[in-house]
């Protein structure tokens, strides 16, 4: 959600300017970061052990979204409970994994298995537009779809356990150079 809004400004900003974004996990980032590939990762603060030699600046916080297809049982029922569905869950090494099984912790719940585990906007939407799945996300992948009604985010109370940083990452000690210093003004 962030970042093409910041690529629009970027552009305007630094006329012939050039953006090369890369996606991937959190890890692989930040292993391209420190080896130099990488200028800036924007995304989820990382684990403090990932964190060394890196500096961090928080742009918000984002929420963790638990999102079904419009019509979802659980949205009128929300008693029916998530463990009648399927769930979409991150896989192991994410960041936001820890933060979506220490919500079931605090509900007194072992961390369900996974049906599938993705943070794929194409994949968990396409699961959930055709089944009764729910996935657990970070609410930015999914706002496009909230907001245009084809995803639903489930109201599960408080959420706070899930969620977390997300801002500016870059190797410590190095100058960044003027085009990632007018992204990340943007």
């Amino acid at each position: 959600r962030i970042l093409p809004r910041a690529a629009l400004a970027f552009a305007a900003e630094i006329p012939g300017g050039s953006l090369r974004v890369t996606t991937g996990p959190n890890w692989l980032l930040l292993s391209q970061l420190r080896e130099g590939t990488l200028d800036l990762v924007v995304g989820r603060l990382a684990a403090p052990e990932e964190m060394r030699g890196l500096v961090f600046e928080q742009l918000y916080v984002e929420p963790v979204a638990a999102v079904v297809r419009p019509g979802h049982p659980l949205i009128a029922a929300p008693a029916l409970g998530l463990a009648a569905f399927p769930l979409i869950l991150p896989p192991p090494g994410a960041v936001i994994r820890p933060a979506v099984e220490r919500h079931f912790l605090s509900l007194g719940l072992e961390p369900p298995a996974a049906a599938v585990e993705t943070v794929s906007l194409a994949v968990g939407r396409g699961i959930v537009q055709a089944s009764d799945a729910v996935w657990f996300i970070s609410r930015g992948v999914v706002e496009a779809e909230l907001d245009a009604g084809v995803l639903a985010a489930l109201d599960l109370g408080d959420l706070k356990l899930m969620a977390g940083p997300v801002g500016l990452t870059r190797r410590a000690g190095s100058e960044a150079g003027p085009e990632a210093q007018g992204l990340m003004r943007a």
